[in-house]
């Protein structure tokens, strides 16, 4: 049983309303675009770990996991592709059930004041990838892998997952926050770029609305996993599941600063019924 509160009260940065009827796209690619395109919002945040099985990723988009993990240097890239994707592919077959799953060849160690503003812990409500470019995205990613013959988009449906874990410490201050997908409003998430110029760099963003519900698991330790959802063609299933980080009002002052990991994994699954119409 966690001895968090039941709920905190804090803020989320959302993108401004004025971009729901827009053509454009917002940019948010530095500090600066995110503080002229994002607003904050008073929320309620509530402790997941008091209702834990309530929580599942065909639903909210989202499940806690223990495991304890081999590695030790998160920041070594051969380490990272050599042990620690197939411990997590392992995993995400298991808790899926999964035909198959690809591991994409990046991931993210992430900091509060990294060289690169994308590997900083996200200070807005965002998703990391677009539910209007998903089906080719996906297709991309069979293709890369070479089984494009294997699995055909008519006959297999696609869901992509993020594993984000603490490393070095447990978190005790800025943790993930997320929104339960079964409050999430197709309507509510518009594209963004994530670059200054140009028409590349494509993810998504939710706008704020009173119905989403906020949850969050209080002090993670590095041998907890978050999965969430990051996108689904399947209709019965979770579609997406936005998340940033944000500030605890409860972390002592001294808290230390945290870090994580994310990587990702792309998962297919037999075609039961017709797809999502993205």
């Amino acid at each position: 049983m966690s001895s968090a509160p039941e709920w905190v009260e804090s803020q989320i940065a959302f993108v401004n309303e004025e971009w729901r009827e827009r053509s454009d796209l917002p940019r948010i690619y530095n500090r600066e675009s995110r503080h002229a395109n994002t607003t904050r919002h008073d929320v309620v945040i509530h402790n997941a770990r008091l209702n834990e099985d309530e929580y599942d990723l065909d639903s909210c988009g989202y499940a806690l996991i223990n495991h304890k993990t081999e590695v030790t240097n998160f920041r070594d890239k051969e380490v990272i592709a050599d042990q620690y994707f197939p411990e997590m592919k392992k995993v995400i077959l298991e808790l899926t059930g999964a035909h198959a799953a690809f591991s994409f060849p990046f991931y993210q160690v992430r900091s509060k004041n990294p060289a690169n503003f994308f590997d900083a812990y996200s200070l807005y409500m965002h998703c990391d990838f677009s539910p209007d470019t998903w089906s080719q995205f996906a297709q991309h990613i069979v293709k890369e892998s070479g089984t494009s013959e294997e699995f055909p988009e008519d006959l297999w449906d696609f869901a992509l997952y993020n594993f984000w874990r603490p490393i070095g410490n447990t978190v005790e201050k800025d943790p993930l926050v997320l929104i339960d997908a079964r409050t999430v409003e197709r309507t509510d998430i518009i594209n963004y770029r994530l670059i200054e110029e140009g028409d590349k760099a494509q993810a998504a963003v939710p706008l704020f609305n009173k119905k989403q519900r906020y949850c969050y698991f209080p002090q993670m330790n590095p041998d907890e996993v978050l999965v969430f959802k990051q996108l689904d063609s399947r209709i019965e299933k979770s579609l997406v599941c936005p998340h940033t980080s944000f500030i605890d009002p409860n972390a002592a002052p001294d808290a230390a600063e945290r870090q994580s990991i994310d990587i990702r994994f792309m998962c297919v699954f037999p075609k039961e019924i017709q797809s999502r119409d993205f």
